[in-house]
């Protein structure tokens, strides 16, 4: 599609609602309370490729980035909060996240569910422009120093 991610403008996108289910949240409170190389760091989900089907998504620990959401998790009282840099924000206005662990299938890990997942099937963009990210706009002395 083009963008960078950097490029989105985040005054212009709603912060997500992220949803944890219960297996998710306690996983994911198991790996904060006993991962001491995790401390100062957030757990991130992300854009991570884009197929036929639609959006592809991933998950783990990185730092804090200026232009991230901080979205405190919905359904939880624990004040527990994830990042979502702004070009995620735009496509995952209400997700899930749930945790699979599957011996049989060799399969273990967060799993993110976009709940308008249907609406960026194949190349979406191209019938509904207003679908893709607002951008920044670059001033003159960017452009300049480009």
């Amino acid at each position: 599609m083009g963008f960078k991610q950097n490029e989105v403008n985040k005054d212009l996108v709603l912060p997500p609602v992220i949803m944890f289910t219960e297996r998710a949240l306690a996983q994911l409170l198991l790996i904060i309370e006993n991962d001491f190389t995790l401390a100062g760091k957030y757990f991130r989900i992300v854009v991570s490729g884009k197929g036929c089907e639609g959006f592809t998504y991933a998950a783990g620990f990185t730092d804090l980035n200026d232009d991230d959401f901080q979205v405190r998790i919905a359904n939880t009282e624990h004040e527990i909060y994830v990042v979502v840099d702004p070009f995620a924000g735009f496509y995952l206005q209400i997700a899930s996240v749930d945790f699979i662990q599957d011996f049989n299938l060799d399969a273990e890990g967060f799993v993110i569910v976009n709940h308008a997942q249907s609406e960026f099937k194949g190349k979406f963009w191209r019938a509904a422009p207003e679908k893709t990210p607002p951008i920044k706009k670059s001033s003159p002395e960017e452009v300049k120093d480009a």
